[in-house]
């Protein structure tokens, strides 16, 4: 029997493994180097025999697809919008999807509306004839004083161009990638960033499939690249 298929065979007597474990158990059996050790799981990474939660721990089971479904008052917003502006792209969704991350959980009842930064007042407006409670961008002050997460309120904010969004139900919402770099820069995020955030994190590495090469373009384009190369250090 050859490595891959020892390792494969010991994965799958566990639910879980940690590359110290697998190495003890090996030790019994075959000599093999740390080196070596990295290059066949790395190898049965890229051919789905077994998945990483997180940094030096493994699973024989796949990882889920964030595929945060839209509410009917995110569809019907968004059907509203691009029969106005066909020509915008928007990106459209509740708050309630960042409670599936979240450890400390806090009921989040807004939608947001992201659309391409010339247009977002324009936008705003065009929100706010309908409803009452928007707001353009809010700040930290704004989201404290006069956004209540348990009510509905409307957030416009722009939409970074080529960010990570995908298509569910007929309307565009944000991937996992989106979200993760999303709550350590904007400001109307400010009551998960700090350690929660760094749960959310953890949670989506755990948990769902995380393209690392899209989160971090994503996160260079929002000039946080560094931050989120520190925190995969320690979540893979």
């Amino acid at each position: 029997m050859n490595v891959s298929n020892i390792i494969v065979d010991f994965a799958n007597a566990n639910k879980e493994f940690k590359t110290n474990d697998l190495s003890e158990y090996l030790s019994g059996k075959i000599e093999l180097s740390k080196k070596m050790l990295s290059w066949h799981l790395r190898k049965l990474l890229d051919e789905k025999k077994i998945f990483r939660i997180s940094k030096g721990v493994y699973t024989t089971t796949p990882k889920i697809i964030f595929r945060p479904v839209p509410n009917a008052h995110s569809i019907r917003l968004y059907k509203k919008l691009k029969a106005v502006y066909p020509l915008l792209d928007f990106c459209v969704y509740n708050g309630e999807i960042l409670s599936d991350l979240q450890h400390h959980l806090s009921y989040n009842n807004n939608i947001y509306i992201e659309t391409e930064r010339d247009a977002t007042e324009t936008i705003f407006h065009f929100v706010q004839d309908m409803h009452e409670r928007s707001f353009l961008s809010p700040k930290e002050d704004i989201m404290s004083d006069y956004i209540r997460l348990d009510k509905r309120s409307f957030i416009v904010k722009p939409l970074v161009s080529e960010s990570p969004i995908q298509e569910v139900n007929g309307i565009n919402v944000p991937r996992i990638e989106k979200l993760l770099v999303d709550i350590q820069c904007d400001r109307d995020f400010f009551y998960l960033q700090g350690q929660e955030s760094l749960y959310m994190m953890q949670n989506a590495f755990a948990n769902y499939n995380v393209n690392i090469g899209m989160l971090l373009r994503y996160a260079s384009r929002r000039n946080i690249k560094p931050q989120i190369e520190k925190y995969i250090k320690e979540f893979v």
